[in-house]
């Protein structure tokens, strides 16, 4: 089986691929690593998918649109997508609850006297991350809670764009006392800029991450995160996958979402009473 991934360099990438790689050894198969040629700056990934024998795929990166899904649909590869979802293709896909997450973090940063949130946000053609920042909106909404645009960015899934863009809603004096962030990974670029303007996290700024990656779970870090069912997730993807090519019937439920929890820890914070000082840097 082909399984297509973004960026191992973020730390969720890697849990998956190995929970995918132990189903896929329990189930009998062989695991081939591609990278998304959506993405990729390199053609030969285009190439790769192209040529590869494989019996079925799973998109753990997919845009909704994507080019590289329709066209292994075409050609009649079963294809389930994980954590992401495309509603432009008829296809079978296992997700988190994305948007149910947006009540467990407003509810939490509210309880602690946050009215000042921000959020770091995906790009919105992919869903997961799309879902996560509506799911925090309507929950704001829901409870009164301004939504300042100015203070939601959409990002590539680089750290250097999470650093950069919470440099620029941070370095200034009318700036959020908590953010949100739709993945760890922009989580830490926010822990990362909030050092660099020499903020405490959480007395200052309060933190929240999605994922609950292992480095979330680190002592120096501690992110207040909210927890996905990786192994169980990447577990029904192959299992459904496996059924499509062994022949079994097909699940009622083509989309399966699986519930999330918050794991509270030390990033997140009542926020600080005291008039929130001036920028600390004169430019980003």
């Amino acid at each position: 089986m082909g399984i297509v991934v973004a960026d191992l360099t973020s730390p969720i990438y890697p849990v998956i691929v190995e929970s995918l790689q132990n189903r896929l050894l329990e189930r009998g198969y062989r695991m081939v690593l591609i990278r998304d040629p959506d993405i990729s700056p390199d053609p030969e990934a285009v190439d790769v998918l192209d040529r590869a024998t494989v019996d079925g795929m799973i998109f753990v990166s997919a845009r909704e649109g994507s080019a590289a899904v329709r066209r292994v649909l075409d050609r009649g590869t079963p294809v389930v997508l994980l954590s992401r979802d495309d509603v432009s293709v008829d296809v079978e896909a296992v997700l988190a609850d994305d948007r149910g997450a947006g009540e467990l973090v407003i509810s939490h940063l509210q309880g602690l006297g946050h009215t000042r949130i921000g959020v770091l946000s995906t790009l919105r053609d992919r869903s997961n991350g799309r879902d996560r920042e509506d799911g925090v909106r309507a929950a704001m909404e829901r409870r009164g809670i301004p939504v300042r645009e100015d203070w939601i960015q959409h990002l590539r899934l680089t750290h250097e764009d999470g650093v950069r863009a919470a440099l620029e809603m941070l370095d200034r004096q009318d700036r959020p006392t908590a953010l949100f962030c739709v993945t760890d990974a922009f989580a830490f670029a926010a822990m990362d800029a909030a050092a660099q303007l020499g903020i405490n996290v959480p007395n200052e700024l309060s933190i929240v991450g999605f994922d609950d990656s292992g480095p979330s779970r680190w002592a120096f870090v501690n992110l207040t995160t909210v927890h996905q069912p990786i192994a169980e997730m990447s577990y029904e993807a192959v299992d459904r996958l496996a059924g499509r090519i062994e022949g079994e019937p097909p699940s009622q439920a083509r989309k399966p979402v699986f519930p999330v929890r918050l794991e509270i820890r030390g990033t997140t914070a009542p926020p600080p009473q005291a008039v929130l000082r001036p920028p600390l840097r004169s430019s980003v």
